[in-house]
């Protein structure tokens, strides 16, 4: 189960294409379980409780996003290490890696658990939603610990070209955490907290699992005996990388928060409609971040290796795959959008308000999505040779769009506003991505970079 695989050898287009599909599938069950919480949540709870989850998504999204940008900044040195073939490097790395893993997973918890109530009165959650926004998001944050491990580990197995483990660990928790979204919601009627608690409880597992396959198959490696006598320098070099994307997610989540601030000036339709459009927007996302991850795995591991006349190969191949896939999605919100987000809202009274709302979101999505796909992967090459710094600053042009919309534009056409915020910021950002990439590609070839 556990395989490592060399990316420096071998046909891009069937590494990426594997690599991806296991994460696609690995991914689609684990974005499923929150596609099946949003629909318990909708037809148990009503709009109130859908409301509730799409008011406090960009908050959470800002919390898992710093421990999940500084882990996938750790797994791209990992990579590096891997494709040079320095396991001993490799096992200093990863032993920092997790001291640090563990002091900003108990730093993380306590702050927000401190503040998230002030948060949530600053966007403008409204009285009659605030209670169950305050539960979801304060138990969510309990896992944050289970999503810092899970991550380290899944994010060390994928430096080595292993995503069928992380594909059994999704797989695993997406079940479990519908099971659980049923026995706490629907059974036990645990309300809003029941949701998050099965949330928590499947990181757990996921989290297990992937620790229990890294030592089980990396045991007889140096990894547990690797000197601890450069930490400072392994530290050092790992927040130089890990800390520019996980800013990158902070400032997208800015943006985000900024159009929750405005959103909550809506009606509760709006909100839920928006709620479940993005539910499934998401939904048809986890592709475009799979073939991220594939992309920043094959560029690490032929980066450290030297083998830059294969990162081009790469790049071709995951957009190929990317925009085809995207194709697909776009066709799906565009044809089926309507009866999907039917899923989510049991309120004969609402209904029809909310679909509208979703709906005309949705269709402006799909003309777009293949922007998304670039943009995934254009910033994971860049991470993949070690430019950090310029997804950061993507992230930068993505929150001056979702702010400029959501402010001014939104003034002018009205809530549409929010929905082109949204296409404008990837449209932005790939801009600003793909002129680097031309450039860092030109410094590669004439061993500048």
């Amino acid at each position: 189960m556990a395989k490592d695989t060399d990316m420096t050898v071998g046909n891009p287009f069937v590494l990426i294409g594997t690599f991806s599909f296991s994460l696609v599938t690995g991914n689609l069950f684990q974005q499923l379980y929150t596609f099946a919480d949003t629909v318990i949540i909708g037809k148990k709870i009503g709009a109130l409780g859908l409301a509730a989850v799409g008011g406090t998504e960009w908050l959470i999204f800002m919390v898992n996003g710093l421990a999940i940008g500084l882990v996938q900044g750790f797994s791209i040195l990992l990579g590096n290490c891997f494709g040079e073939k320095n396991e001993e490097r490799f096992g200093i790395y990863y032993q920092t890696a997790k001291k640090i893993c563990l002091v900003m997973a108990v730093v993380l918890t306590a702050v927000f658990l401190m503040i998230s109530g002030s948060i949530l009165k600053m966007l403008g959650t409204k009285d009659e939603v605030y209670p169950m926004a305050k539960v979801y998001v304060d138990t969510i944050f309990l896992g944050i610990p289970f999503l810092a491990f899970y991550q380290l580990f899944s994010g060390a197995l994928r430096s080595r070209g292993n995503s069928r483990v992380p594909l059994l660990a999704m797989t695993v928790s997406s079940l479990c955490n519908i099971f659980l979204d049923i026995l706490f919601v629907n059974v036990l009627e645990f309300g809003i907290a029941g949701a998050a608690l099965g949330t928590i409880l499947s990181e757990f597992v996921v989290m297990l699992i992937c620790g229990y396959f890294f030592y089980h198959d990396q045991r007889q490696t140096v990894y547990d005996r690797a000197t601890t006598a450069n930490d400072r320098t392994a530290a050092a070099r790992l927040f130089r990388m890990g800390l520019p994307m996980a800013m990158q997610s902070f400032i997208t989540s800015v943006g985000g928060l900024i159009v929750v601030n405005r959103i909550n000036q809506y009606d509760i339709t709006f909100l839920a409609g928006y709620t479940a459009a993005v539910k499934l927007y998401g939904l048809l996302e986890i592709a475009a971040s799979s073939f991220g991850m594939a992309a920043a795995a094959y560029v690490s591991q032929n980066y450290g290796a030297d083998r830059t006349d294969r990162i081009r190969q790469g790049v071709h191949a995951s957009v190929v795959m990317g925009v085809a896939v995207s194709l697909v999605c776009s066709g799906i919100m565009a044809i089926g959008g309507r009866s999907i987000l039917q899923l989510f809202i049991d309120t004969s009274d609402m209904m029809e308000a909310v679909l509208g709302y979703g709906f005309e979101f949705l269709k402006i999505l799909a003309v777009f999505f293949p922007f998304l796909y670039i943009l995934y992967i254009l910033r994971a090459v860049l991470q993949g040779i070690n430019n950090t710094v310029v997804p950061m600053i993507s992230s930068f042009a993505q929150l001056a769009m979702r702010l400029l919309c959501a402010t001014v534009l939104t003034r002018l056409i009205g809530y549409e506003g929010i929905f082109w915020g949204e296409v404008s910021a990837w449209l932005f950002a790939d801009a600003v991505l793909f002129i680097t990439y031309r450039m860092d590609m030109k410094k590669i070839r004439t061993g500048v970079l």
